[in-house]
Parts: C-alpha cells; sequence; structure tokens
C-alpha cells in the first residue's frame, strides 16, 4: 500500500515535537517541505536565464547592485586570480555527490512511488546538471552556479534534518525510517554536499575597487568554514612555532579594502569635512554611518549571540529536570549537545563578532591618522583651536622648584585602566583583553589627560561650533602646542577610542540583561522581580563610585602628564643638563613627580578594588534575596535544577551588569576623543585659501609675473581690527608685526638680500611670502603675491632634515640625476663631507639629522633647495653656520654659479659683503619691522646709515663663518662611522626586540620589587581562598536542594541555609578584597623602585648613547612601558593568579565528582589548551613586537611632517608625504589585522576544547554513573564557565608575557653604557676651585672605545683668567675639545683643573664648575625665569641683571621679530628698555621673566636664544667657561657689545672661544689652531701674525678689515 505523504506542520515552529503527525491528504501535498526544493530549483533556473541576458543591456548598472558582475575586469583574468586547487577538488567532489544523489533516487522510487520522489528526482537531475559548471564553465557562470549549488544543497539538508533527526530527540521514529539504509545514505550525501563542500569551498575574490584590483589576500579567499574557526592562519602560526623571527614582510598582505589609499578614497566622502563642505557634522554619526555594513552584521551576531549564550541554563534546567523525573522534554543527550555545540557557536558568532570589531578599529585608526595628518597639511594650525578650548595664561605664582614639571609638553601622557579584571571585563563586553582600557597593543604612546574630563569636555562638545571659523584669540590666552595635540590625536585618543567605541556593546548588554530578568522569571516566578528591585535601588552606589573613580582618575592623568612633560623637557635638553651637571636635581624632581603620580595609581587601584567588592555583592544580595523569597513567601522548594539554572542566569546578569558598568566610563572617553578629532577637522582655515584676502594671484597673468608686496602688514595672529592693523599688547606675549609701507619688488631671475639687525623680522619676511603669516591690507592697492607655476624652494635657518640618507634628504621625491646631484653637492661644498662617510651620500642623518654638524645641516638644507627645480628660491640664513672657506666656497660655486643663475633667489644674511658681487638687491629691515632701504648695494649703503656701520665689521667676519661654529658632532661620521664599518651608513641603532618569551631575568626584577616571601604567601592564600569559597558555594546550594529530597520541605531550615550561603560568598570577597588590594601595594612599589632606576640609567648614560638613541625611543621607556607596569600588567597578573587558581580548583572539584572520565578528558583539554597556547604565542609575540614596531614610524613621519610644514608646503611637497603616510599605514595595519585575528584564532579554539570537556563529562555524569540531581548540577554549574576560565587562562598568560615585554625594554636600558658614578673618595675639597687653570697634557679622545682618535696628544696651559681661542677647517675637532675637557667622550691623557686631576675627581664636581655656552643653544617650555634659573636658585634682580649682561636690551624695540615654528606660535616681544626689575613684560609686550618660551625656544630667533643661553652662563659664574659659536646668529654690532660685556662679566674665569668671526677671538691671550684633531699652531694673536705661513695669519691676510683685525692683535 503507497505510504502517504507526512508533513511536519507544527514541528516547524514548535521547539518540541508534537507526539503524533497528522496524516496529510492529496489536497496537501503541494505544501509538503520535500517540495521547496523543487520550488527553488524553478526560482534558480529564471535567476540563471536572467544571469544571461541583462549584463548584457543596459540595465547591468542595476544589476551589479544584487549579482557580482566583476567577470568583466580584464585586470581578473589574470593567473594570479585563478581558482586555487582546493576549489577544483571540492566541486569535483560535489560532481560525484551531484551523480551519487542522482542514482539514490530512483531506487527510492521504486521502493515508494509518488509525486514527492518524482520531484525530488528531478530537482538532483537539475543540481547534478549544474555540478560541473564551477569546473568547466567561464567565470560569468562559475560561481553563481557553485553558489546556487550550495543553497539548494543547504535547504533539502535542512529539511531532512528537520524530518530524521528532530523526532529522535523526542523519542520517536524518524519520519523517513521506511527508506532505511538508503535514505540514511542520502542524508550523509546530503551533508557532504549541502555543509561540507559549501563551508569548505575557497570563496570568490571580489575587489573592493574593481578597476584596480590587488591580488587578494587570504582572507579574502578562505572558506566560509575557515573564517569561522580562522584556520587560515594555521600555516602562518606554524611558520612562527618553527621560526620565532618572524618579521612584518612574513605577515599575509592586507586585503584591498584595509589599504589606507582605498579607505580614504572611500572614508573621506563620509568623514572630510572639507570635501563635505558641511557645518556641524558629527564625527560620530559621520563613522557610525561609515561603517554601517560591519555594525550591520555584528548586529545579527549579537541577536544571535545572546539567544544562545543561555544555552547552558536552560541545558542544566532540562538535564535536572529530566532526572528529577521529568519526562516529558527532550531527551538528555540532546540538551548534553547543546552543552557541547552551543558555546562553540556562541564562541564563533563573538569571535567573528570581533572580527568584524577589530576591523573597524584599525580603519577607524587609519582613516583618522591619515585625515588629521592631511588636515594638518593643509591647515593653519594655530587656528584648529576653538575659542573655548584655549587655556587662560594668567599668572599664578609658581613655586621655584616646580618648572621643570611645570612645563606643558608634547609628549604623550598615560591613560590608568580602570579594570580590576580586564579578561573577565572582555568576555562580558564582547571585547577582547587586548582592546579593554590600559592594554596597549599597538605599543605607541600612552594617552593625554585631555581626553579623561568627560565631564567638562562632553559639555564643550555641545557647543555650536562653525566649520573652518577661525576663532580670534583672546590676548591673555596661550598659544597651543599644536604638534603636541596631534600626536596625543594619533596615538591616545586611538587608544581610548580601541576600548570604548564599540557602539553595539552597550546597546545589547541591555538586550542580554533583559534577557536574563525572562528568564530568571520562567524559572522563580515573580520572586525575581524582587531581587530586581532591591537592585534598582542599589543602582545610584555604583554610579557614586564611578564619579568618585573619574575625579581620581582626572586627578591622576594629571599627576602623569605633569611627570611625563617634566620627562620630555629633560630628555630635549638632557645633554645641557648632563654639561650643567643637573642630574641629582632633576631624578629628585622627576622622584617626586612619581611619587605625587604613584599615590594616585594606588588610591584609584584601592577604590577599583572597592568597586569591585560591591558591585559583587549587589547581585549577591539580589540573589539571596530572590531565594528568600521564593522559598519564604512562596513556600517553593529549591530543587537542583531551579538553583542551577538560576545560578547560571544569575552569573550572566553579573557578567553582564558589570560589563556595562565597565564600558560606559570607557564609551564616554571614546565619544570625547572622537569629538577632540571633530573639533579638530571641523576647526581650522585652510592654508590654500590664506592668501586669497591678499589678492595673490598663483595662475597665469599680470600680477603673478614676480614677487612683491604691497602696503601690506604681516602678523602671526589675525588681529582683531585688520583694517587699522591695530594690535592689543599682551602679558608674556611677542605681537610682532612686518609692515610694508610702500612697494617691494624682488629682481626676477636674480639674488635677493635681506638684511637687518637681530630682530628686525627677516625670516618674518620670508614666511609672509610663504603664506604662513597673516596678511593686513594697508590700503586700497594691498597686494603680495609669491608665483609658485614653476615650483618654489625653501631652505630653513633651523635646519630640517629627515630621518632618512643625504642623498634623500637632498633629492626630496625629485628624480635622481647624477650629474646635477653631483654638482649640487660639489657647488654646496659637501663632496670633502661625503668623502668622510664610508656609505657616502647614503648615510643616513639620523633622528633631526643628528650624524651632522650644524654647517653639515645648514649645506643640506641648502643643497635640497638648490637641486630641486623651482624657479624661487627662499634661503634663511643658510651661510651663518659656515666658515670663511665653505662660505666663500659657497658664496663662489653656489649662489654665484649655473645652478643659480636665472632663478629667482632670496636670501636672509648678515654677509651682505660676501655675496654682493652676487646680488641685485638689498632689503634692510629695521628692528621695528620696517623696510630701511632697497635697491643695490650701493643704494642701499647710501640710504643705510647703520647698515653701512655694520658692514664695515662684518667685511671681514662674513669671510670667517662656517665650520669653525659646526657642533661636537662635526667629524662623528669620519671617524666613528669608519671604526664600526657602518657600510649602510647608520648610526641610530635598531631597536632591539626580544625573540621568544619572556625572560626571567626580567620578571625577577619586577617581581623582587614587590615584597619578599611573605607578601607572595599573603597574596596566594587571599586568592586560593576566594577559589574555594566560590566553589563552595556552589556545592552548598546542591546539598541545600538534596535535603528536600531527604526530609520534609517544611523542615528545611532555609534562614540558616541563606546565612550560610551568603556567609560563604562574603567570605570570598573579604579574601578578594584583601589579595587585590596587596597587591596593588605591591605593584606600586615594584613600579617607584623600576621608574627610579630607570630613569637614573637614563640621566647617567653616555654622550654616546644619547647620539644613537632617539628620544622617541627614551619616552616610550618612561610613558608607555612605565604605564604598562603601573596597572594593566599588574592587573592581568593578579588576574592570571585568579584564574589559576580557579582552574586548579575546578578541575580537583570535577574530578572528585566524575572520577578518571573527569581526570583523563581535563588532562587532555589541559594539554591541547596549552599546545594551542603555545602555538598561539610563537605566533603573537613577534606579531606583537611587529605592530609595535610599525606603529612608531607613523608617528615619527607625523611628527617629523609637522616640524617641516613650512618646508613642505613651500616645495609644494604635501603629495609625496600623504603617499608616505599611507604606506606607513598601510605597514602598521599589516600587522595589526594579523594581531587581531590571532586573539580570535585562540578564542575559537579554546572554546571549543571547553565545550567538548563540559560535555564528555556532563554525559559521563548523567549517563555513565549513578548519581543525584545534586552533584550533577554542581558539575554542570562548574563545567559552565570553564571554557571560559580556560581561555581567559591562555589569554592572560599571553598577555601577561606579552605586556611583559615592557619589562624586558626597561631591562634593557638599564643595562646600558653609563658614565662613572659619584664616590665619596672622588669628592674634590670644599675650596676648589680657587682659580681657573687649566693644564692639558696629551690629551686624546675618541666618540666611542672602539673608535679611532678625534683628537691627539693636544696640550696647552692656561693660567686662571687667560682667554683662548679655538679656530680650525670643518672636522677639525675644535667643539671636541670641550667635550673632551667635560670628559663627555672616551680621553686619554692629563687634565689638570685648578690642579686636580679631572680623571680622578667626580663628574658632578667637574661639571658644575665649567660652563659650556653652544651654538645652538637648548631651552625649555616655559617661562623666560624658569630657563635662565630651572631650580629656583636665585632671585629676580639677579635673573634681570643677568639678561642685560648677555646683550638682552640691545634687542628690545617697541616690536620684535617673528620666525616661524609649526603651527605660527607667537614671538616674544621685545622694547627698548633693558628687562624691568619686576621680572615681568613691559606694557607693549616686551621680553622679562615671565616671557613665555615655547618648546625648544621657537619662539624666539636663533640669535635670542644664545642671549639667553649666555645669561645662563653669567648666572652659573665657573671658573672655566667654553663659548661654542655662542654669538653665530647674532648682528655684529650686537657681538661686538656682547663680547664687550662678556669680557667684564668674566673677567676672573678662564674663556675658551670657539669662533668663525675674527673679531671675537682677536682679543684672546691665545689662539689655538686644530686640523684633523691635532694641533697645528698654538701662540698668542700677535706672535701667529707675524709668523710667515701661518694658518691664522692667513684668515687675518683674506679679511677686508686686515688692519683692524691687526690693530687688535697690537700690531
Amino acid at each position: 500500500m503507497e505510504q502517504q505523504p507526512i508533513l511536519l506542520s507544527q514541528n516547524l515552529v514548535s521547539p518540541f515535537l508534537e507526539a503524533n503527525y497528522p496524516a496529510l491528504t492529496n489536497e496537501s501535498i503541494w505544501t509538503d517541505p520535500r517540495l521547496i526544493p523543487a520550488y527553488l530549483s524553478t526560482i534558480s533556473l529564471f535567476l540563471l536565464i536572467l544571469h544571461a541576458i541583462i549584463p548584457e543591456t543596459r540595465l547591468r548598472r542595476y544589476y551589479a547592485f544584487f549579482v557580482d558582475v566583476s567577470y568583466r575586469v580584464k585586470e581578473l583574468q589574470d593567473p594570479v586570480y585563478k581558482e586555487s586547487i582546493a576549489w577544483s577538488i571540492l566541486q569535483s567532489v560535489r560532481i560525484i555527490a551531484s551523480l551519487a544523489l542522482l542514482a539514490i533516487q530512483p531506487v527510492l522510487i521504486n521502493q515508494n512511488f509518488n509525486v514527492i520522489n518524482l520531484t525530488l528526482l528531478a530537482f538532483f537531475a537539475y543540481t547534478a546538471l549544474l555540478s560541473p559548471v564551477p569546473i568547466f564553465g567561464t567565470s560569468k557562470w562559475k560561481y553563481l552556479v557553485s553558489s546556487h549549488l550550495s543553497f539548494l544543497h543547504l535547504i533539502i539538508l535542512f529539511i531532512y534534518v528537520l524530518r530524521d533527526i528532530a523526532p529522535v530527540a523526542a523519542g520517536r521514529l524518524p519520519l523517513d525510517y521506511q527508506e532505511g539504509a538508503l535514505g540514511w545514505t542520502r542524508f550523509a550525501v546530503l551533508i557532504l554536499t549541502g555543509f561540507f563542500v559549501p563551508a569548505n569551498l575557497p570563496r570568490r575574490y571580489i575587489p573592493a575597487d574593481p578597476e584596480n584590483p590587488i591580488p587578494p589576500t587570504i582572507t579574502q579567499t578562505a572558506s566560509y568554514l575557515s573564517l569561522a574557526f580562522f584556520s587560515h592562519l594555521d600555516p602562518l602560526i606554524y611558520k612562527a612555532f618553527k621560526n620565532s623571527t618572524l618579521t612584518i614582510d612574513d605577515l599575509p598582505t592586507l586585503a584591498d579594502d584595509d589599504t589606507a589609499g582605498y579607505i580614504e578614497k572611500s572614508g573621506f566622502k563620509t568623514l572630510d569635512p572639507v570635501q563635505l563642505g558641511r557645518k556641524q557634522w558629527s564625527f560620530i554619526w559621520a563613522t557610525i554611518l561609515y561603517f554601517k555594513k560591519q555594525y550591520a552584521v555584528m548586529s545579527a551576531l549579537s541577536i544571535v549571540q545572546a539567544i544562545n549564550e543561555f544555552a547552558s541554563p536552560v541545558a542544566i534546567n532540562r538535564i535536572l529536570s529530566y532526572l528529577e523525573g521529568d519526562h516529558d522534554a527532550l531527551r538528555p543527550w540532546v540538551w548534553i549537545v547543546w552543552l557541547t555545540v552551543g558555546p562553540i557557536i556562541n564562541s564563533i558568532c563573538q569571535q567573528t563578532y570581533l572580527y568584524f570589531s577589530t576591523k573597524i578599529v584599525i580603519r577607524r585608526s587609519a582613516i583618522i591618522t591619515h585625515l588629521v595628518f592631511v588636515h594638518s597639511l593643509r591647515v593653519r594650525l594655530s587656528t584648529t583651536v576653538k575659542k573655548e578650548d584655549a587655556p587662560s595664561s594668567k599668572k599664578t605664582k609658581k613655586a621655584p622648584a616646580a618648572p621643570l614639571g611645570a612645563i606643558q609638553s608634547p609628549a604623550p601622557t598615560p591613560v590608568e585602566s580602570q579594570a580590576i579584571d580586564a579578561a573577565d571585563a572582555a568576555h562580558v563586553t564582547g571585547v577582547p583583553v587586548e582592546m579593554m582600557d590600559g592594554a596597549d597593543p599597538a605599543g605607541t604612546a600612552p594617552s593625554s589627560v585631555a581626553a579623561t574630563d568627560v565631564a567638562v569636555k562632553a559639555a564643550e562638545t555641545n557647543k555650536p561650533k562653525e566649520e573652518f571659523r577661525v576663532e580670534e584669540k583672546k590676548p591673555e590666552e596661550k598659544s597651543q602646542d599644536q604638534i603636541g595635540k596631534i600626536t596625543n590625536m594619533i596615538s591616545s585618543d586611538l587608544r581610548i577610542l580601541q576600548g570604548g567605541a564599540d557602539w553595539l556593546t552597550p546597546v545589547f548588554l541591555v538586550v542580554r540583561l533583559g534577557i536574563c530578568i525572562a528568564l530568571l522569571y520562567i524559572i522563580l516566578g515573580w520572586s525575581a522581580f524582587v531581587g530586581m528591585a532591591i537592585f534598582i535601588c542599589m543602582i545610584p552606589v555604583p554610579g557614586w563610585l564611578a564619579k568618585l573613580g573619574m575625579k581620581l582618575q582626572a586627578t591622576k592623568m594629571k599627576k602623569s602628564d605633569a611627570r611625563i612633560a617634566a620627562i620630555n623637557q629633560v630628555m630635549n635638553v638632557l645633554r645641557m643638563i648632563k654639561i650643567f651637571a643637573w642630574e641629582d636635581k632633576v631624578e629628585k624632581h622627576l622622584s617626586e613627580k612619581r611619587e605625587e603620580e604613584l599615590g594616585y595609581i594606588l588610591k584609584t587601584q584601592w577604590l577599583s578594588t572597592g568597586t569591585w567588592m560591591l558591585n559583587s555583592i549587589f547581585p549577591l544580595m539580589t540573589m539571596i534575596a530572590t531565594y528568600a523569597t521564593y522559598t519564604l513567601i512562596l513556600k517553593k522548594s529549591l530543587t537542583a535544577s531551579t538553583i542551577y539554572s538560576s545560578i547560571a542566569v544569575f552569573n550572566i546578569f553579573q557578567e553582564h551588569l558589570f560589563g556595562l558598568f565597565h564600558y560606559l566610563p570607557n564609551m564616554l572617553r571614546a565619544i570625547v576623543s572622537l569629538n577632540r578629532v571633530g573639533d579638530f577637522v571641523n576647526n581650522g582655515e585652510l592654508y590654500s585659501e590664506s592668501g586669497k584676502e591678499a589678492l595673490v594671484s598663483t595662475g597665469a597673468g599680470e600680477e603673478s609675473s614676480g614677487i612683491k608686496i604691497c602696503k601690506s602688514a604681516f602678523t602671526w595672529e589675525k588681529q582683531s581690527d585688520s583694517a587699522t592693523g591695530a594690535q592689543t599688547p599682551s602679558t608674556g606675549r611677542r605681537n610682532f608685526k612686518l609692515q610694508i609701507d610702500g612697494d617691494l619688488v624682488f629682481k626676477h631671475g636674480e639674488l635677493n638680500i635681506i638684511c637687518g639687525p637681530t630682530g628686525s623680522g627677516k625670516t618674518s619676511m620670508l614666511m609672509a611670502l610663504l603664506g604662513e603669516m597673516y596678511y593686513q591690507p594697508l590700503g586700497p592697492d594691498s597686494q603680495w603675491s609669491l608665483p609658485r607655476e614653476q615650483g618654489v624652494a625653501y631652505a630653513a635657518q633651523e635646519s630640517w632634515v629627515l630621518n632618512e640618507t643625504i642623498r634623500d634628504n637632498i633629492l626630496f621625491g625629485a628624480k635622481y640625476d647624477k650629474e646635477r646631484f653631483d654638482k649640487v653637492i660639489y657647488q654646496c661644498a659637501l663632496t670633502r663631507d661625503l668623502s668622510l662617510f664610508e656609505a657616502g651620500d647614503l648615510t643616513e642623518v639620523g633622528e633631526k639629522g643628528i650624524t651632522l654638524s650644524g654647517g653639515q645641516k645648514a649645506r643640506l638644507t641648502l643643497a635640497r633647495a638648490v637641486y630641486s627645480s623651482a624657479q624661487t628660491l627662499l634661503l634663511d640664513d643658510v651661510l651663518s653656520a659656515l666658515d670663511v672657506h665653505t662660505a666663500r666656497w659657497v658664496a663662489d660655486k653656489c649662489l654665484g654659479g649655473d645652478l643659480l643663475r636665472g632663478r629667482t633667489t632670496i636670501l636672509v644674511t648678515h654677509n651682505v659683503l660676501l655675496v654682493e658681487p652676487y646680488a641685485a638687491y638689498v632689503i634692510s629691515l629695521s628692528v621695528d619691522g620696517r623696510i630701511v632701504s632697497q635697491g643695490t648695494v650701493a643704494e642701499a649703503l647710501k640710504k643705510n646709515d647703520r647698515l653701512r656701520a655694520e658692514i664695515e665689521l662684518e667685511e671681514a667676519q662674513a669671510r670667517k663663518e662656517g665650520y669653525l661654529g659646526e657642533d661636537h658632532k662635526e667629524s662623528v661620521a669620519s671617524d666613528e662611522d669608519k671604526d664600526a664599518s657602518k657600510a649602510a651608513g647608520k648610526l641610530i641603532v635598531p631597536e632591539e626586540m626580544a625573540q621568544g618569551h619572556l625572560s626571567w631575568r626580567a620578571m625577577k626584577m619586577w617581581l623582587v620589587e614587590f615584597g619578599g616571601p611573605f607578601f607572595f604567601t599573603l597574596c596566594l592564600v587571599g586568592i586560593f581562598a576566594d577559589s574555594v569559597m566560590s566553589i563552595a558555594a556552589k556545592w552548598f546550594l546542591g546539598y541545600w536542594a538534596m535535603q528536600y529530597d531527604a526530609i520534609d520541605h517544611a523542615e528545611v531550615p532555609v534562614p540558616k541555609y541563606l546565612a550560610i550561603y551568603a556567609g560563604i560568598l562574603v567570605a570570598g570577597l573579604i579574601f578578594v578584597g584583601f589579595a587585590n588590594g596587596y597587591w596593588a601595594w605591591g605593584s606600586v612599589r615594584a613600579s617607584r623602585a623600576l621608574h627610579r632606576k630607570l630613569v637614573h640609567s637614563i640621566l647617567t648614560s653616555t654622550f654616546r648613547w644619547l647620539d644613537t638613541t632617539p628620544i622617541s625611543r627614551v619616552l616610550s621607556r618612561c610613558s608607555q612601558d612605565c604605564q604598562m607596569i603601573d596597572g594593566p600588567l599588574a592587573e592581568m597578573s593578579i588576574g592570571f593568579l585568579y584564574i589559576t587558581s580557579g582552574l586548579i580548583c575546578t578541575i580537583i572539584a570535577v574530578i572528585t565528582q566524575a572520577g578518571l572520565t573527569a581526570l583523563i578528558s581535563a588532562f587532555v583539554v589541559v594539554a591541547l589548551g596549552m599546545l594551542s597556547g603555545q602555538l598561539y604565542m610563537a605566533a603573537q609575540l613577534p606579531v606583537k613586537r611587529d605592530m609595535s614596531n610599525a606603529r612608531s614610524p607613523v608617528l615619527s613621519h607625523v611628527g617629523a611632517a609637522l616640524n617641516g610644514l613650512v618646508s613642505i608646503r613651500a616645495y609644494g611637497a604635501q603629495a609625496a608625504f600623504h603617499d608616505e603616510s599611507l604606506r606607513r599605514i598601510d605597514r602598521y595595519t599589516r600587522a595589526a589585522r594579523v594581531y587581531w585575528n590571532l586573539n580570535r584564532w585562540i578564542g575559537v579554539r579554546m572554546d571549543t576544547l571547553g565545550g567538548l570537556f563540559t560535555g564528555i563529562v556532563a554525559a559521563y555524569v548523567v549517563y555513565g554513573r549513578p548519581t543525584t540531581s545534586g552533584n550533577v548540577g554542581f558539575t554542570l554549574a562548574l563545567m559552565s564557565g570553564f571554557s571560559f576560565e580556560l581561555l581567559v587562562w591562555i589569554r592572560l598568560f599571553n598577555e601577561v608575557e606579552v605586556q611583559g615585554n615592557s619589562l624586558e625594554r626597561i631591562q634593557d636600558f638599564l643595562d646600558i653604557d653609563h658614565e662613572p658614578p659619584s664616590t665619596k673618595d672622588a669628592s674634590p675639597p670644599a675650596y676648589w676651585p680657587a682659580s681657573g687653570e687649566l693644564v692639558v697634557e696629551n690629551l686624546s679622545a675618541k666618540y666611542s672605545l672602539d673608535g679611532s682618535e678625534v683628537l691627539k696628544n693636544i696640550n696647552f696651559v692656561l693660567k686662571s683668567g687667560e682667554r683662548m681661542g679655538i679656530v680650525g677647517r670643518t672636522g677639525a675637532g675644535k667643539s671636541t675639545v670641550a667635550l673632551a675637557l667635560l670628559r663627555a667622550i672616551p680621553t686619554t691623557g692629563t687634565v689638570l683643573y685648578d690642579g686636580l686631576d679631572t680623571d680622578k675627581i667626580n663628574l658632578s664636581a667637574l661639571r658644575s664648575n665649567v660652563t659650556v655656552i653652544p651654538q645652538h643653544p637648548e631651552l625649555l617650555a616655559g617661562t623666560l625665569r624658569e630657563n635662565l634659573d630651572p631650580f629656583g636658585d636665585h632671585d629676580d634682580a639677579l635673573l634681570n641683571e643677568v639678561l642685560n649682561a648677555a646683550g638682552l636690551n640691545r634687542t628690545q624695540t617697541s616690536n620684535a621679530t617673528a620666525g616661524p615654528s609649526t603651527g605660527a606660535p607667537q614671538r616674544a616681544n621685545v622694547g627698548e628698555a633693558p628687562v624691568d626689575n619686576a621680572g615681568k613684560s613691559g606694557e607693549s609686550g616686551t621680553i622679562g621673566l615671565d616671557t613665555e618660551v615655547a618648546s625648544g625656544g621657537s619662539n624666539f630667533s636663533q640669535g635670542q636664544r644664545q642671549i639667553i643661553a649666555l645669561a645662563r652662563a653669567i648666572l652659573r659664574r665657573s671658573r672655566v667657561v667654553i663659548l661654542d659659536e655662542a654669538t653665530a646668529a647674532i648682528d655684529y654690532e650686537t657681538d661686538r657689545v656682547i663680547q664687550e660685556s662678556l669680557k667684564t662679566e668674566f673677567k676672573d674665569a678662564t674663556v675658551i672661544t670657539v669662533a668663525h668671526r675674527l673679531q671675537t677671538i682677536m682679543g684672546s691671550d691665545k689662539i689655538l689652531v686644530l686640523d684633523a684633531g691635532e694641533i697645528k699652531e698654538l701662540d698668542s694673536p700677535k706672535a701667529l701674525l707675524k709668523r710667515q705661513g701661518s694658518f691664522f695669519k692667513g684668515l687675518v691676510d683674506e679679511s677686508s678689515d686686515k688692519e683692524a683685525l691687526y690693530s687688535a692683535a697690537g700690531l
């Protein structure tokens, strides 16, 4: 008899199968689910027909929205895009399987002939016909047909699962049981074709930009199963396991949609306000809109995960209910399978969610970094600060000893972690441990306090703002350090966004909390609402604690800012500190700053511990109130199924609650950070627009024919009354104005000279032409013009070089032309310099050009300008650092050479007569920023008496400038690089990357500072006691439940049991609080000790180590690494101990319940977990280090570009720097993507192992041994969190090792070369030095122990009060003499200072009694007072006196000079009157003790900085003074006056002067002539001038004021 077709009907929607299935009539046959594949086949055929027609019609553009048509792109036909061998193999398997299905179906028809089987035969025939197409078809068909096949087979597989597997779960027969073995064979084949083949098929590469495809990365072609389990990383992990030196080039390439270029192309349309042209555009909503697709996928995954995560409590409830006699439910094996598979599915969803989340993190980091960089290149940085963001500069009296720490700095500052258990919070919030606040996987600079004041900043972000509106600053506002702000935005703010900008997390945490409440109501009835009501009443307490924590955090951040700012200042001037012997004072100052910071760190950690304990008590009270209501009021029994399922839900509820409390502050900080970025990119005057108001013509036309300034004024800040040019004086401010009252037209194709005294605005005129200053018209015909059609080149006075090779610095992106390049090298006098470098022009110049001397850097920037093809060259005082021979050479060969012939050159210089033969036009400025005269040299001299007088003094000295003024690194390359055989031309030592695991030596260095054995014993006791209490609480609930089976329900002492249960949990909390608090105290103690050792090591390092170590590397140790040790590392370490103790206790408890089976399975799972962890760490450690190293170049590129912003804009090189930024971001992204994906790899494997372990143990305790439901519930309750604990244990073990890299990095800095320490025996007598007598015998020196000698057998004697001048050619070793006398470099020989051998006295004693004034003085950011007297040792009267003695009053006028600095910070104003006794700035903004000094002194001219350095030297009153080109940048008249003043101030001191101005040293008692480190001449000036063939005599004889110099020498 023919079998009637059966319809599943209600079973498709009901979670439980009905007892009987309704028989179907013939009328319902067409609704049988087995016909669905046939219907879908019809639709498939129709879609394939459309695909054959539509792509060839005009509808193709719309069709492409639904179906991929990239097969039409010719580039994709390249063999590199061909399918892999796995595609062909799996498609072949599908062909065989499809034919097998087609063969089976006729046999089944023969057994049971009906319409459904005939329809299925047609379906299988259709799929069999399609199956060869994916192999043999064209690109148009193969991928589309393959997806149709996969979908059709998946649908029919799902139908047969419902028909044949679902009934078995209820203990019934399958619906197709009559088909027997053939039916099950068909089912197995369908699993193969419907799941296995589609899941493992390589996906088709669909290019993000079809017009520009690139070879796909592995993630773009990996199968769905490989993506789910991240198996595509297996080859990389295995390679890392075999070879620990995994480099970034070994990592998978970037997907095209991950490249910075594509992100810029697609993201700027949404995120860049300039492209959008919008105002009031919310940057937060813009980012959400840009990542909308990722957020949509993440939302779907979160929904699945939110439902599936309750598999454990539901399964426990059903299993225990079954054991308690409820046999109406599904069979226990179903729930055991769910216990096994549920966590795996949940893990796949969670890890996939995090995959997309981290993709957003990385892409957002890339786009923000690049957008901020691009915006910085196109705007005036000083206009990006909103008015309400600018801090007040109202003065408050500062403690004398506070300057170094009170100075604002661009250095980034740390952000403190707020989570006690980052791993637990990570699990709850869906954010991985390494993304939580406090972790720093990128190794980037730490964060800014500006991003922590949530309340204030959040309020500010709600204020209306106008896009690109330039706010006028109030007079009392301080100019902000824009470079520091930008650095913080792309480092600290991105770190904050990394841990708090997942906007979906809090939403779905609330959803999950709602599901928890619903499940508790189902399990416990309305008693669950009693507990929730109690919980709601307690909500204000965590809010109050969070508010208190934020206040502590904000204060702590300010203390951290102060410490990092002080360290940054120290590192910028460390050479000066060492030369002045300030190490001890600085170390004490930094220790005080550190102590203040650590105090708040400890308070924050203790408050976090208390908050965690209170947050734990709240769910405990909720649970107890619920159980009390359930048992005492509702009079119901707490059965095992009720207790353990509700506990599982309570645990989930508690985790999500903690997650929400933890994540909300992070999200608020992320909002603040995004608003900071949004404010930056939404503000700022576009640089290209800055000249429009000036009627600048940049295209072809009459006005663009030449360079001109007509009736115009220029200032560094936009004035409130631009029509009148009125200015408002400001305290501590310098409001300089360059004013051109008439017409100034530069000679086209000729050399134009700008000259004037120090502070007259020579550099400002170049800045005005470049558009870096604000234009103010002075009349209706006002205008200025700088044609850029044929290019502009600029050489700054403060040479700006890139950390690249000499060749790359000169080429600056231009094509290499050897003939032109060699000519430029020749004309710029660099030929001899390059011959001294073993690598020649391929020598790296190092950070800030550290391998080059000042003169070499000046000629390098000049060579860059000359080599360029620019028609217009702006040269800012490039001759001031060159000696007579070099200056003459450059003037003759370069300025008068063929490469500049026909090019318009504007040169700022004091050496007018030196370049007069080649100059066609001279512009002379006065100290008030106005033109005194203009015309030819003869005309200018006729009109300008001051210029004529100054030139009389200048004529000889202008010919004597050059290498005589170079700093002590002048011969580093010539000697040391040769000895080191650095053929690659490298000086900066590459940062060492530790390989393998964290060394025990580094870990021990940290742990021994916590305390002794007693400390660790107490901590471990508290930690293990907490784990025991946690397990005891679960066991006691089982014991409680069993009492209802043993005695009458009414006799169960519920209040007693509630009290015992609460007591156990409270005891555990007390143990936790004690262990955490004690550990926090120990960690702070260790942090204090390590920071003290680190600072001491850096301060006592050698000068050579400072030369080879970038400042950024040192700052990274003092900020990022110290921050990691302060918080995250300590928290992760104790978290690891907690998880370890919990796992040990859990395994022991499970073994007691499940016996040998649990022991074996636990051993296998732990072994596999350890193996996976080892594989994971083998790959993660090198990738983490690669990512850290790849991030630094991104930040350094931004910093270098911003420091040279004027040069970049002048050259029009923004595009080149733009492209380099993309390249560096891509390199970082490549490592970051792998880093995050490796975390997903280990996460899904740990969850899978945990699920398998839970399933095995659950199956055994249910089916393998007789036991009570209470014991089963106890075991399952322990197992429910096992997979998570195992994952966190592996993760934390790795994170402690990864973040412990900070310990290794600090250990490396403790092992550096140090100078000899001070000893009591080496202390000189108290009276020493009584005189400045110097006796030097056979003094030789080298820059490193393995280098060659740069000074050879130097001998001279100076009596106290004598003066000696040192002259010589480049590389002669002039400045090296000063270093040798101070023992700053390795020396041999004897130096007697007042009768004592300097080798036998402490360095601090020697250096504190010798004063060196360098050519390039180092100034601190702060006030002028703090620069003169950093430690507050002197009163203001004395400070004013030394300023006047140094010649400051010579530069004072009603207005002052200005010079460029990034973001155009203001120059200090100067006035004619001497500095007033009050130390205040004059009413017209004159320089005073309270005048602000920008970082590095960038708001002062070079000459003014030298004057300040001279004043600082006078203040020290040393017996020996060394002036190393101390007045090189000061005009000649001022220099002459200063020299006279110094004779008075240093009348009792022994003075050694390195100078290229002969008038500076003609009054010396002796002249020392050096050549190649050896003395060639040593005698009085008079004796040397009488000696025929004397080098010194030759210098004087070449001078045009020969008679004056002879007269000065007494001849």
